[in-house]
């Protein structure tokens, strides 16, 4: 093997053990906000859910508040990840990558207790905390994008009673509002029942 090829190797090496540990990172401060909430969510208790050294924070984020940050955004993107590959999917009828994009976000991996437990407190601290703001902003526009050219796809097919892009954004907003009631557990909402909700809101947005 020659040198190059040896040195090329180490950097690949070295780049994967960068993700894997930012990603547990990531992934153990979205668990750690769902069990005690933003501000339970200690740098202690975070690395202790990602069994980290309290150096290795500062080594790939500025500071708590940075990480906290990320977490959120990057659980929005993993989730658009799902959404974008099933809008994608030339071989099924838009009404049904509706349906599925819909249904995705109260199966595995999108929904979990933890990811909703997270997302309900990065809400309600948005109110108070702008840092959270934008990640809230961007994920709502870019479930929008990938969620409205469906509806006038449908909407090319039979009427629509709202505007495509006022179908994705309610539907954005009542996906939302399930996932709080699951989280909290204040209605006892199960994965089927919500599934079952969000395909009786986007049949609701045919005439």
């Amino acid at each position: 093997m020659s040198l190059v090829t040896k040195q090329q190797k180490i950097r690949r090496t070295q780049a994967e053990i960068r993700v894997f540990r930012e990603k547990a990172l990531l992934r153990a401060a979205l668990v750690t906000v769902a069990k005690f909430d933003i501000e339970g969510a200690t740098v202690a208790r975070i690395c202790a859910e990602a069994d980290a050294s309290r150096g290795l924070i500062t080594h790939y984020f500025d500071n708590k508040e940075d990480l906290l940050v990320a977490a959120l955004s990057n659980l929005f993107n993993e989730a658009q990840s799902f959404k974008d590959a099933i809008a994608r999917d030339d071989n099924l009828s838009a009404i049904t990558r509706i349906h599925d994009i819909a249904n995705s976000s109260f199966q595995a991996p999108v929904y979990t207790w933890e990811m909703a437990a997270a997302w309900q407190a990065y809400s309600n601290a948005s109110r108070f905390n702008k840092a959270y703001q934008e990640p809230i902003r961007l994920s709502t526009q870019k479930f929008i994008n990938t969620v409205a050219p469906l509806f006038k796809l449908l909407a090319a097919e039979q009427p629509l009673r709202l505007q495509p892009e006022e179908a994705a954004r309610g539907l954005f907003i009542f996906i939302n509002g399930l996932w709080n009631s699951m989280a909290s557990e204040e209605n006892d909402i199960r994965a089927e029942e919500a599934i079952m909700q969000c395909d009786v809101y986007i049949n609701g947005c045919l005439k």
